[in-house]
């Protein structure tokens, strides 16, 4: 499944699966990005990385993932890109970071 989902979507999902060990929120801005900003509990991956797939590889396929950028253009690749990987469960927040932002949501730096 690859799925796009609203901020609104994308909380309900962070809600449900907050003590689900299976479940990842994965940022794939740079390093510095992340720093300026990111969602409590995500990890980084920049996808513009020479190692990304690696990073990728090292993940379980049959996870749940969200996966968010600045403004859902390198997210939506990621999401292709894990979907081409066989990850069985794909959420991808199309409104990115900053539609995150937009609804005054907190951030962690």
């Amino acid at each position: 499944m690859n799925k796009d989902v609203s901020i609104e979507e994308a909380r309900k999902i962070i809600a449900e699966n907050q003590d689900n060990t299976n479940f990842l929120i994965l940022d794939v801005r740079t390093s510095d990005e992340y720093d300026d900003g990111h969602i409590d509990g995500a990890v980084n991956a920049d996808i513009y990385a020479y190692d990304f797939k690696d990073r990728l590889r090292k993940l379980n396929k049959d996870g749940k993932y969200l996966v968010h950028c600045r403004t859902g253009v390198r997210s939506c690749d990621a999401a292709k890109i894990m979907k081409e990987m066989n990850f069985k469960e794909i959420y991808h927040m199309h409104e990115g970071i900053q539609g995150w932002r937009a609804k005054r949501l907190p951030l962690l730096k």
